[in-house]
């Protein structure tokens, strides 16, 4: 564990926070606007493979000192070029302004990076246990940025990535509770979708619902991730799950929980009960009743059959709703049900056939009622 003085790692703490900010503030904006001062998505000589190269390699000048610790590190510049290789593919799948975000997410990631793996001094050479810790996070990073551009019906989804670390000082690790054990840094990693291309207001719009930001400030020493995947995506709506977490230092436990964003795209508003289900069809007790009996199944062995009365709080919330093509799943994350944490959290899922008796013939694919 590396240890430092409490006034230096205090005012270095201050240092990166401020940078932080900053920098997220900047992102932040910059996704908002689609970083395209015109607006339009467009793709020119910017962003071809050669110019993305360049802008990703590690050992061009100006890069910073840890970049050139990577460059003059013939593992860690092997792997860094894997991943330069992978982005400059995905980057060709998107517009100016995307390729433009996908080098900056790589740059932000590489920092949060060093600071996890405790190399807190930029100049400063890795340890051996520091090198085995980065040459681990950039073999991870391979792998994950080849879906950096995720095509799906009719649309260019551009993974947004807010990733942060800070070190843990010995006044945050005293103070957790933790001492020598409490780790190198607590970093956070936001992940949410953007729809590249031409920004159409509805466009915009989707972009500006589904966006994530951070629930904590990197001085509150507490670890945040949040993670998505788009459950369906068509021209009338389209529906994305999050899963977030966030573990604070020397607290007994995290905390996780999981919501939906379903996104009406010609309207470009977000999905109501009356969009899905017909007025005084008793949809609420249908679903309460479904869910009861599915969750109770999930945990006989626990013996526990949730309160009806929780049940239907959460089923007729339209975050916890998740559209498919098969169907909706209602989400229910720990507390929503009447379990104790311990149990987490679970899922119920319908088929839309089962749900027909109660669905709005208007309603938007894939809810509609088949003919």
């Amino acid at each position: 564990m590396l240890m430092w003085h409490k006034e230096k790692g205090d005012k270095d703490t201050r240092m990166l926070v401020r940078g932080a900010r900053i920098a997220g503030a900047s992102l932040a904006i910059c996704i908002l606007a689609a970083c395209d001062t015109h607006g339009s998505g467009v793709k020119t000589d910017e962003s071809s493979s050669e110019r993305i190269s360049a802008a990703l390699d590690v050992c061009a000048d100006g890069r910073g000192a840890f970049a050139q610790n990577v460059c003059a590190n013939r593992a860690l510049a092997g792997l860094d070029n894997q991943v330069r290789q992978a982005l400059v593919a995905e980057a060709a799948e998107v517009s100016d302004a995307g390729a433009a975000m996908l080098v900056q997410h790589q740059n932000r990631w590489r920092e949060a990076a060093r600071i996890g793996c405790g190399v807190i001094d930029a100049d400063s050479q890795p340890t051996a246990e520091q090198q085995r810790c980065l040459e681990t996070e950039f073999r991870a990073r391979i792998q994950e940025v080849g879906g950096a551009v995720q095509r799906a019906g009719g649309y260019t989804f551009q993974r947004m990535e807010l990733v942060d670390a800070t070190p843990v000082t010995a006044a945050i690790a005293e103070a957790s509770g933790l001492g020598q054990e409490a780790p190198a840094a607590v970093s956070r990693d936001i992940r949410f979708p953007r729809i590249d291309g031409p920004q159409t207001p509805e466009i915009e719009r989707f972009n500006e619902l589904v966006a994530q930001s951070p629930q904590f400030r990197l001085e509150d020493a507490t670890n945040e991730t949040i993670d998505y995947r788009i459950a369906y995506a068509g021209p009338e709506l389209v529906s994305v799950r999050f899963d977030v977490a966030s573990d604070t230092l020397g607290a007994a436990h995290g905390n996780t929980t999981s919501k939906a964003v379903n996104v009406l795209m010609s309207e470009g508003r977000p999905l109501v009960e009356a969009d899905v289900f017909r007025a005084g069809t008793r949809w609420e007790d249908f679903l309460t009743r479904r869910a009861v009996t599915e969750i109770a199944r999930q945990y006989r062995e626990d013996g526990f059959t949730p309160p009806e009365r929780d049940v239907r709080e959460s089923v007729t919330k339209p975050h916890l709703w998740l559209i498919s093509e098969q169907g909706l799943t209602l989400l229910f994350p720990p507390y929503s049900f009447g379990a104790p944490y311990v149990m987490g959290g679970t899922e119920v899922s319908i088929p839309w056939a089962d749900l027909r008796p109660y669905l709005n013939p208007a309603a938007p694919a894939p809810i509609r009622p088949s003919a």
